[in-house]
């Protein structure tokens, strides 16, 4: 424990004790000499930490009122605490595909001040850390923002979005829960086109207003329930339920990995069967064909025949059937 973790661990206790403590336990608890924790208190009288001796408790601590407002200047944490942070902030700089990186970069630059104080490389997890995005798309920040605003203020958006399918509309929504899945952007909302609970893809957002009405408010548990209930990102009550059996090549990684919150699972020899509930079928597929050919749909025998024809189509694209451009 370095200096820096020293009076950030001071000033906790300080906050979280009313009783004076003695020289002798701060010591023990710092794991440092006496003399150690004298400097440290007289550094800490330095930024005005409200500090007096007790004569009665023979201890230290912070004058009532004072010591309830009192924090240390700047960006105090612990080295541990630092080096999460700025792991953090790496991650977050290389999932938001730059559309956080200006606000970032505020707090970058005060971490990277600590760190260098306290002899830990700042560009380390930059160097040594990878984060692989596949399939992401990019946002414009100012969209981004503008919906992250709207959700924190609790504010309607109109928006213009531009379907899976071409088709463009204009709506308001009333955000609920930005979601990062699967390298993209999502908003919960309340869809007053609709009247009902979308996702909505940010990366289809082409154009974001706040509006001045306040949203309109879905108790967490409604939304945990129309969102969470279902396999993906498309939510909604589960209307289907599928049973999946993957061979003994990948059985054991598929045991590992969580679907869905609510999935079954079992042994079947070597081979392991999966049980998920979902509402709609577009990702699952997508799912499947990934792990085709280690997966059969025991059912239902609807979202097996869907499978059949994409797996069907796909062959006779290869083959070049029916396509003039080939």
């Amino acid at each position: 424990m370095d200096k820096f973790d020293r009076i950030q661990h001071l000033h906790r206790i300080f906050k979280n004790r009313r009783l004076p403590v003695p020289v002798r336990v701060l010591a023990e608890e710092l794991e440092c000499s006496e003399r150690n924790v004298k400097r440290l208190l007289e550094t800490m009288q330095l930024v005005d930490a409200p500090l007096v001796y007790d004569e009665s408790g023979r201890g230290w601590r912070y004058e009532k009122n004072e010591g309830d407002l009192f924090e240390l200047p700047g960006l105090w944490l612990t080295g541990d605490e630092l080096q999460s942070l700025s792991l953090l902030l790496s991650l977050l700089e290389q999932l938001g595909n730059g559309i956080l990186n200006d606000e970032i970069v505020v707090i970058e630059k005060e971490v990277t001040k600590l760190l260098n104080a306290r002899g830990i490389d700042p560009s380390a997890f930059a160097d040594r850390v990878r984060v692989l995005p596949i399939a992401h798309r990019q946002l414009p920040g100012t969209l981004f923002n503008k919906v992250s605003e709207a959700l924190l203020r609790s504010k309607r958006i109109r928006i213009g979005y531009l379907s899976y399918r071409g088709e463009k509309t204009s709506r308001d929504i009333s955000p609920q829960t930005l979601v990062h899945y699967r390298e993209n952007w999502y908003i919960d909302a309340w869809c007053h086109l609709r009247n009902e609970l979308r996702t909505f893809s940010i990366a289809r957002v082409s154009s974001a207003e706040i509006l001045k009405t306040n949203s309109k408010v879905i108790a967490k548990e409604t939304l945990r329930e129309h969102f969470a209930s279902s396999f993906g990102i498309f939510s909604g009550k589960p209307k289907h339920t599928a049973r999946l059996r993957f061979s003994r090549e990948i059985a054991r990684e598929i045991a590992l990995q969580e679907w869905h919150p609510q999935q079954q699972g079992e042994w079947d020899g070597r081979e392991y069967l999966l049980t998920i509930p979902y509402s709609d079928d577009r990702e699952l597929i997508q799912d499947l064909l990934r792990h085709t050919p280690h997966v059969y749909v025991e059912a239902p025998v609807k979202l097996r025949k869907k499978l059949q024809n994409k797996l069907q189509q796909g062959l006779e694209r290869q083959l070049g059937k029916g396509l003039g451009w080939l």
